[in-house]
């Protein structure tokens, strides 16, 4: 039997929200043989934070799709499969704050011809983005041991 171009698509939700895209730079995503380690696809599941009803809202149904609506991030792959392929999947992110980045990774199966289309796999990322506002540069010299800062930040979930 020859290849097989079978879907693949990730997502990464943030854990009691919606799901990270680009406005918070995105997730890396890496899809490898579990056995070798060669990496079959590499890339950015990037787009919207997803329909806010549907996720948020909705209680979620059985095959039902909460994420899979127009615009919501996203990384998708067709990866030509000649045989029933173990695989690890691991999401990163996110992008644009890399003091926050989290990861989240799962190995199963990729069968030929069986996409993994939809809400595809999601992935739960834990956390916050912790953004300090002021001091803005407050540097090494700025701190002295026993001195007061006053520090502002902005606190919100992946």
């Amino acid at each position: 039997m020859g290849a097989v171009a079978t879907q693949l698509t990730v997502r990464a939700l943030s854990c009691d929200a919606k799901i990270i895209g680009s406005l918070v730079g995105g997730c890396r995503v890496t899809v490898a043989h579990r056995d070798t380690g060669q990496v079959l696809a590499r890339g950015l599941a990037l787009g919207g934070a997803g329909d806010t009803e549907s996720i948020m809202n909705q209680p979620p149904a059985r095959y039902g799709g909460m994420f899979d609506t127009e615009g919501t991030a996203a990384f998708r792959a067709e990866l030509p499969l000649s045989e029933p392929t173990p695989v690890e999947i691991t999401v990163e992110g996110p992008l644009a704050y890399p003091q926050s980045l989290q990861k989240a990774s799962l190995t199963t199966w990729l069968i030929p011809g069986q996409h993994v289309a939809g809400d595809g796999l999601v992935f739960k990322l834990y956390g916050f983005i912790v953004d300090i506002l002021t001091p803005y540069d407050l540097g090494v010299a700025g701190l002295r041991s026993g001195s007061e800062v006053q520090l502002e930040a902005g606190v919100f979930l992946l």
